[in-house]
């Protein structure tokens, strides 16, 4: 993106590697209980773990006013993240968004690609032809950063993204790093399930319920602030996405981290740090572990 630096293009890129996953639930599921942090212990388990759900908007300095997760934080020997992130990832993400064989105001009508445009202009004063080459589904990404960065504002500078502060951290103390999968899987579940006409459409969606947008989005500020895990994933219940596609996108995946975690547990004490809507529902963190066999129990975060 040639109108960003390159710190907060990498913070771009965080958000599109996984705020759109994590806004991707699709049916309403059994619920846990409303904590967005967590202890994993027992079965055979030699020292407790710990799951905090993130909220890939907000800024390192939320996570250090919870001086809770903070002190399990600092006593864990291995940081666990979703992917982990590097200087490589702007120029990889950058290539996985561009179109081929087509552009942006052949996949949108003319309305279509105005109606975008004039929200893109009001809330960064840049215009859309600029992105023509770039896919549906990440300008919507883009929409969504934007008009969190419009109504919650961070220094684009001197504010960390959450899961980049909590690796970033990690690896100034020493810690063992791990991510659960690969850029290319998550590349996969955010572009290489949906053809660029379904892109276009859930843009297309977004874009015109954007008033929408907005209240689901202080809605979501709000809940996580007061951990009602709960009420967060019957607020993404009605996002647009199918239930197949929800799949690739969530439950899926913490089905193949659950292949990963219990051996990671047993090594050493272990703080995950994933999007919040990992720990929701039946097929959640919560609930795998739980019908794993291991005792999980929310915890306060203050």
């Amino acid at each position: 993106m040639i109108f960003i630096n390159k710190d907060v293009r990498l913070k771009v890129v965080l958000l599109l590697l996984v705020v759109t996953i994590n806004q991707s639930v699709a049916q309403k599921k059994a619920g846990v209980e409303n904590s967005v942090f967590w202890e994993v212990s027992g079965n055979g388990l030699a020292q407790p773990s710990y799951l905090f759900g993130t909220f890939h908007l907000m800024s390192h300095r939320y996570a250090d006013s919870l001086t809770q997760v903070s002190s399990r934080f600092a006593a864990a020997k291995t940081h666990v993240s979703e992917i982990l992130l590097d200087s490589t990832m702007s120029g990889k993400m950058m290539t996985a968004a561009q179109l081929e064989g087509t552009t942006l105001d052949r996949l949108l009508t003319p309305e279509q690609f105005k109606q975008t445009n004039d929200w893109l202009q009001e809330l960064s004063g840049y215009d859309l032809k600029m992105f023509n080459s770039i896919n549906p589904m990440t300008i919507q990404v883009l929409l969504t950063a934007l008009l969190q960065q419009r109504h919650y504002p961070l220094d684009p500078i001197k504010d960390i993204a959450m899961d980049l502060y909590f690796q970033q951290r990690a690896a100034k103390e020493g810690k063992q790093l791990i991510g659960l999968e690969t850029f290319d899987d998550q590349i996969h579940a955010i572009f290489g399930q949906f053809t660029y006409e379904r892109q276009a459409q859930l843009l297309v969606a977004t874009v015109a319920e954007k008033d929408k947008a907005l209240t689901e989005l202080k809605s979501m500020n709000k809940l996580y602030r007061e951990g009602r895990l709960t009420q967060l994933e019957t607020l993404m219940a009605d996002q647009v996405y199918t239930p197949k596609e929800a799949a690739v996108m969530l439950d899926n995946r913490n089905k193949k981290w659950m292949q990963q975690l219990p051996g990671i547990f047993r090594q050493q004490s272990t703080f995950v740090a994933v999007g919040a809507l990992h720990l929701a529902g039946e097929n959640g963190l919560v609930m795998l572990l739980r019908n794993a066999g291991y005792t999980v129990k929310p915890l306060l975060t203050k």
